[in-house]
């Protein structure tokens, strides 16, 4: 099998999948640019073989053992943003539990002032 025809399938994979995530939403739009950035990678590189081939040659590698160190790169790289933004995410979180604490404590302290009045 070549291995151009599989960086086009999984190219081609990762693009319909997104897309469907896009379409059901169950994927954010801004989340779902790198996952569609790197299928359209994957493909480019299949339908051009020649850029890869020379790639591999210039890293001293054999062509499918390169596929697979820029196949890990990419994902690797999503995977990078994808925890990034989860722990933007979280750091969000604990501000916003934080605020409704002061909140509730500000609601409890009005309240004990209204039934003492």
């Amino acid at each position: 099998m070549n291995f151009h025809f599989v960086f086009v399938a999984v190219g081609l994979m990762a693009i319909a999948a997104t897309l469907i995530s896009l379409r059901r939403e169950h994927i954010r739009t801004e989340y779902s640019t790198s996952w569609l950035l790197l299928g359209l990678i994957l493909s480019v590189l299949g339908l051009f073989p020649g850029a890869l081939d020379r790639a591999a040659q210039i890293l001293g590698v054999e062509p499918p053992v390169g596929f697979l160190i820029l196949a890990g790169l990419l994902v690797s790289a999503v995977v990078f943003e994808v925890s990034h933004v989860v722990s933007r995410l979280r750091d969000e979180k604990v501000i916003l539990a934080q605020r409704i604490a002061i909140l509730e404590f500000q609601i409890r302290h009005v309240e004990a002032k209204l039934k003492n009045s």
